[in-house]
């Protein structure tokens, strides 16, 4: 079957912080016309501040009733409410060092002026003129980018799976020297994990021709 919109209608983008999951998110709007979800739009409030708890999972069963999304974002814990109902999820990875720049060059460009990598209520607070941190803890985040590798992909991966009727896509971000992707399959053998193994670049091709099962539908 061809054409994005009438094969898949509901997509789960998870990765690393600074992986470019938020940049493919995008573009598979643009391709699909799926509505976008950022989940750090929905979570972050005014000032940093978290949601309640209870609150936050009702929002995000409230988000994945509908048919059609594209949702944005890890939240460890949650990630089950979301993969229940998504028919591909999309797991970006990328290399540890690219995605540590990519926080910390975000950190400096929100720093210098650009709210566009801000949550919507922090990037209002910015707007009125109230002086905002780029992010609620940046060496906490930092951190979590180091340790990503060893100690998050994989809860992610799997938390991802607790649907088996959701196609698994492993995104993989291209780097010189060494073929990860396949360092990636090798991974997902030892795992005896199903997935597709792609390059960032083919996901939305990729998915074109994605045939959803009757049932997910």
């Amino acid at each position: 079957m061809n054409g994005f919109g009438a094969t898949v209608s509901r997509i789960l983008v998870l990765g690393c912080p600074g992986s470019g999951k938020s940049t493919l998110a995008t573009v598979l709007a643009r391709r699909t016309g799926l509505p976008l979800h950022r989940l750090d739009d929905e979570h972050w409030g005014p000032g940093w501040t978290r949601p309640d708890p209870v609150w936050w999972k009702r929002r995000q069963e409230t988000i994945v009733s509908n048919d059609r999304w594209i949702i944005e974002g890890n939240y460890l814990p949650t990630i089950p409410i979301r993969a229940a109902r998504a028919e591909v999820v999309v797991v970006v990875d990328t290399g540890t060092f690219r995605c540590l720049y990519r926080v910390v060059a975000r950190a400096w460009r929100i720093r210098r002026g650009d709210l566009g990598g801000l949550p919507t209520a922090v990037a209002a607070e910015a707007a009125r003129g109230t002086r905002v941190k780029a992010t609620r803890d940046l060496g906490a985040l930092l951190w979590l980018v180091l340790l990503f590798r060893f100690r998050g992909r994989w809860p992610v991966v799997d938390a991802a799976r607790t649907n088996p009727d959701a196609g698994l896509v492993l995104a993989v971000t291209p780097s010189r020297g060494r073929d990860r992707a396949e360092n990636v399959r090798k991974a997902l053998r030892r795992r005896e994990i199903e997935a597709r193994t792609v390059g960032t670049a083919e996901v939305a091709d990729l998915i074109e021709g994605w045939a959803v099962p009757a049932r997910q539908v």
